[in-house]
Parts: C-alpha cells; sequence; structure tokens
C-alpha cells in the first residue's frame, strides 16, 4: 500500500529540524516563522499565527430558539451575527469557558452542555482549534465580561437562521458551522 503525499510531508517535516523564529508575541496571539526543509532541498517558509483555543455555543432555549450576539467586529470592518464564543484562559478548562462566555454575553449558563466536536478556524495559518458545545437547559446567570457592554443579543429560530445564511445576513463561519451540526443533531434526536 503506498504512503500518501500528505502523509510523506508530514514525515519529512516532522523528522526536519525547523527553525522557528518567533517576530512577535501579544497578550492572545504569537506570530513566528517556520523554515523547513524540502525534499528537493529548498527551504519552505510557513508565516503562522499561534492562538490558544477558543470555544463557541449553540445556546437552545426552552421554545427551541437559538440566542445569538450581534456585535461590531474590526477586522471584517462590519456588524456580524455570531454564535456566542470567546478564546480560552490560560489553564481554564474548556467546560469552565464555555459557562463563562455565556453567562459574559448572553446573561445565562447551560444546566447541560453537550460536546460538538470542533475545528480549526484557518489552519493554513492559524493554530487556533475552536471547540463547540450545544447548551442546553439556560438559566438566568450574567456576567460581566471586558466587552459585553457593545453586544446585542438575538434570539431567533433555527429556520430563521437558515433563511439569514442564505441571504448572506450570517457570514461567520463558526455560526454556520454550528447551526447546521445544530440541525443535524436535532434530526437525529
Amino acid at each position: 500500500m503506498a504512503i500518501s503525499n500528505a502523509k510523506k510531508q508530514e514525515k519529512r517535516e516532522r523528522e526536519t529540524h525547523t527553525n522557528r523564529e518567533i517576530f512577535y508575541k501579544g497578550k492572545i496571539l504569537t506570530f513566528y516563522r517556520d523554515s523547513v526543509a524540502q525534499a528537493d532541498g529548498t527551504i519552505q517558509n510557513y508565516e503562522i499565527v499561534h492562538h490558544p483555543g477558543a470555544v463557541t455555543m449553540i445556546p437552545i432555549d426552552l421554545d427551541g430558539n437559538i440566542h445569538f450576539v450581534k456585535q461590531w467586529r474590526r477586522a471584517a470592518d462590519k456588524i456580524l451575527i455570531e454564535l456566542p464564543a470567546g478564546t480560552l484562559e490560560m489553564g481554564e478548562r474548556i467546560e469552565d469557558c464555555v459557562q463563562r462566555e455565556l453567562q459574559e454575553e448572553i446573561g445565562y449558563k447551560s444546566n447541560q452542555i453537550i460536546p460538538f466536536g470542533g475545528c480549526y478556524t484557518a489552519p493554513g495559518f492559524c493554530t487556533e482549534y475552536l471547540y463547540m458545545y450545544l447548551a442546553l437547559d439556560l438559566e438566568q446567570s450574567a456576567l460581566i465580561g471586558d466587552d459585553t457592554s457593545e453586544i446585542d443579543q438575538l434570539i431567533i429560530s433555527p429556520e430563521k437562521a437558515v433563511k439569514l445564511i442564505e441571504k448572506g445576513d450570517i457570514e461567520d463561519a463558526k455560526t454556520i458551522a454550528g447551526i447546521f451540526r445544530y440541525l443535524n443533531w436535532k434530526s437525529k434526536n
């Protein structure tokens, strides 16, 4: 059985000395450049953003509606409709981050969180892994976060959320993935 090209590259890169140069270290992100020798002897440079990871939740209330946030995103240069999400803090348990972000962003905690897998947000240049959770049995319990005063809350049905995706009003990838992941789960449960 032949080894796939991807496996060959993985093996070569894991066995090859990598020169790593950190050129920026911020509060959350570290930017570095890995220089890796290729099979033909050339050097390939990879510019990578290290991110500590994050969580996103699909909060479903007793009426079956999804709780969203609507907020200004500087990088996108626009207001986006998103599922609640947040960055893991150093040493923080993932489930604790889920509850903290729910409380800060939508003013609820969940008495039933169900792991929904996850995804890499931009694996071509970023290490961020996004842990996804379904949040059920919501109970009011607000925490004040750093920027939560500038977040609007939006509660809509899953069907309306799909229509907003189709119209281009929901453009955030984690939100689109979360909605369809939830609809798939719901169709089986």
